[in-house]
């Protein structure tokens, strides 16, 4: 099971945060684009200025805001569920993701059909190898290795959407 680590505090202030990997390793970073039009995280390579994905918010013809989320050649979007008054989201993505928990808080799973792939929390902890000064930090577990990417993207376009949200 993979992990990343991000500190939730860099995140809430400036969309523009270090992603950690399990031993504390720098593995990606953000950037908030604000040349785009609507709001735009890229994120790149620890280390690199490669673009490999990024969370970009769209507009349909009736003014519905979603965000789009995008890695290498995977592809989705993400909109809230404007017919119902719970926390609902309609995810557009090839495998068909569903959230269940508390999006809004950092406490969700994200499901393919029955089987989790991903976890998603918010706890005190110190990342490793990192400052030794406990921090709220969110936790994205995932059960498959080649699910990180698009699932941090995933976790930061349900971030973006409730930020954003107006």
């Amino acid at each position: 099971m993979a992990r990343l680590f991000i500190k939730a505090q860099d995140l809430e202030e400036y969309d523009t945060v270090k992603v950690f990997n399990d031993r504390g390793k720098q593995v990606y970073y953000t950037k908030d684009d604000f040349i785009a039009t609507g709001h735009r995280i890229k994120i790149f390579l620890a280390e690199t200025i490669s673009e490999c994905a990024y969370v970009q918010e769209k507009y349909d013809r009736l003014g519905s805001k979603r965000f789009e989320f995008a890695s290498r050649d995977k592809f989705g979007t993400i909109e809230r569920d404007p017919m119902s008054r719970q926390q609902r989201y309609l995810v557009d993505y090839e495998e068909g993701w569903e959230i269940v928990g508390d999006a809004v808080m950092w406490n969700y799973i994200v499901y393919r059909g029955a089987l989790p792939i991903m976890r998603v929390r918010c706890e005190k902890y110190i990342i490793p190898g990192q400052a030794l000064s406990m921090a709220d930090t969110y936790i994205l577990e995932f059960d498959n290795d080649s699910e990180i990417l698009i699932g941090l993207t995933f976790a930061l376009a349900v971030y973006a959407l409730n930020k954003y949200r107006y």
